[in-house]
């Protein structure tokens, strides 16, 4: 599967991108972080996310974050495009952790099924306060099928 993750005694791939991770310097990283980027903002898509994560994410990607390090629930930031269909929405968003990308190149994302998609980048966006100074790499995601799960109306 495109999507596998191989991890060796420095360096690991993910789709066709190599990096290496400091799997352990990243989980402190995140430990020290009080909240993510989606838990700063309580609009309605925000707190749509927080409680449809769980339904937005691969099994794949969950085990992905855990390989590197990452807190699921510590986005650096998570933004809404639109509703796609009544209780489907597009959202999109990263995540950082503490390595670097050995191999980069103009590389399809990885998809992992059910409108979900992600790729590894160099790090350009905002990280969280506890990765500042670090040198990261950015693991960003799409899905297309994050459900409305609110008790209000849907955004558009």
């Amino acid at each position: 599967m495109a999507g596998d993750i191989v991890v060796g005694s420095t360096m690991a791939n993910f789709g066709q991108w190599k990096y290496s991770v400091d799997r352990d310097a990243t989980i402190l990283a995140y430990g020290r972080a009080e909240r993510g980027g989606a838990d700063t903002c309580d609009c309605a898509n925000c707190r749509n996310f927080r409680v449809g994560r769980a339904h937005a994410f691969p099994a794949e990607f969950f085990a992905l974050l855990d390989q590197l390090g990452i807190d699921p629930l510590k986005d650096a930031e998570v933004y809404h495009n639109a509703r796609v269909a009544p209780g489907r929405h597009d959202y999109g968003g990263w995540y950082h952790f503490i390595g670097s990308l050995d191999q980069i190149g103009d590389f399809p994302p990885v998809d992992l099924g059910g409108g979900f998609t992600t790729h590894m980048c160099r790090a350009s966006a905002p990280r969280l306060p506890s990765l500042d100074g670090m040198p990261v790499v950015q693991v960003e995601f799409h899905a297309v099928a994050v459900p409305w799960l609110l008790d209000e109306p849907e955004s558009k």
